[in-house]
């Protein structure tokens, strides 16, 4: 007998949707793959899910009161080679292991695709992980997707190591925990500016429209970018929680940006991770534009982070991770694009300013 299913919106609270996720990625993925734990928190400001319009954006998957699966994905505005356009980035794909190859992906995957053209939207952007065969990413891409999806490029990291004897212990990939092992002597300590000419601080209220202003400038180069506006930028720098950010003032003005926080990762163990988000750094002095990126890194450290990371897709100065203690880690992921009212660009991307959802 079919399994009978309903595609509606998510009807639970933050934290039960938080360990749904947890729980099934784990039991397929733990002891192989780092897994991610998307807290209520993280959930409540990522997916807005205190504000009930927002829940539309959350498609699940129930067998009478199970859920069954969950497929979410976060409005944006997108500028793409020029345009303007609605659009979304979409993620946190899960389907129970019970309800697994019986068509509920699939169903999830048509109701968004119909929500996004409700809403007009011209395509979605996500990430497919193959940087190990037991992803299944890429099979679902492959499986469920239309034949307008395609792949923009590859994706990778850099990575700093804020605490190596963690780090190692904690990563799953021998060849990295050794690495780090061998490298812990050539990490950089970390210390705050002594420029006196350079103040950096935490973002604050006042300086909203001069950071949007900033973010849409060091990104105008973008095949692909984020078109950021005052209420989406107000939670990257952590004006409604979760998120942090500071601003870097040179000559008396504020002219660079960083906005970081937060995910707890499963690897050996679970501990907390920082994940560097938007880099605007490119309107200051290259010895501000280290000291930036170093603030920031000091203040994951202090919030626990063991590593930090940052999305390796040209949306920052070049050269500007290119020191000692980052390292590159090779692409994992697919860049793809579901193109749903525009036709497929023949372009080739080469920078995108997309965060790692």
């Amino acid at each position: 007998m079919p399994l009978i299913f309903e595609i509606r919106e998510y009807e639970g609270s933050p934290a039960e949707l938080s360990d749904f996720m947890f729980t099934h990625w784990s039991a397929t993925y733990r002891g192989k793959m780092v897994v991610p734990r998307w807290t209520a928190d993280y959930l409540r400001w990522q997916l807005r899910m205190d504000d009930p319009s927002f829940r539309r954006h959350i498609v699940v998957a129930y067998k009478g009161t199970q859920l069954a699966g969950v497929l979410a994905h976060v409005p944006l505005e997108i500028h793409l080679i020029g345009q303007r356009f609605r659009a979304s980035q979409q993620s946190w794909l899960t389907v129970a292991q019970e309800f697994r190859r019986q068509g509920v992906g699939q169903a999830m995957a048509d109701r968004s695709v119909a929500i996004h053209r409700e809403r007009g939207c011209a395509f979605h952007v996500g990430y497919t992980y193959f940087g190990h065969k037991i992803s299944l990413g890429p099979k679902f891409v492959r499986d469920t997707q239309s034949k307008h999806v395609n792949s923009i490029r590859n994706a990778g990291f850099w990575v700093r190591v804020l605490d190596p004897a963690k780090s190692a212990a904690w990563n799953i990939n021998p060849w990295e925990a050794w690495a780090t092992r061998l490298a812990t002597p050539l990490f950089p300590r970390l210390g705050r500016p002594t420029n006196t000419a350079l103040t950096i601080r935490p973002a604050e209220p006042r300086d909203l429209d001069t950071c949007l202003a900033l973010v849409n400038r060091e990104t105008s180069q973008c095949d692909l970018r984020i078109a950021w506006d005052a209420d989406s930028m107000s939670r990257q720098l952590g004006l409604q929680g979760y998120s942090h950010a500071l601003v870097a003032e040179e000559g008396g003005q504020v002219r660079g940006l960083i906005t970081f926080h937060i995910l707890p990762m499963t690897g050996h163990f679970e501990a907390p991770v920082g994940i560097i988000d938007i880099v605007g750094v490119s309107e200051l002095s290259k010895t501000a534009r280290n000291a930036v990126v170093d603030a920031a890194l000091l203040s994951l450290q202090e919030l626990g982070a063991i590593v930090a990371l940052k999305l390796r897709v040209g949306d920052y100065p070049p050269g500007l991770f290119l020191r000692l203690g980052w390292m590159i880690r090779p692409p994992d992921s697919h860049v793809v694009v579901d193109w749903i009212s525009v036709p497929r660009p023949a372009h080739e991307f080469s920078r995108l300013h997309l965060l790692w959802r």
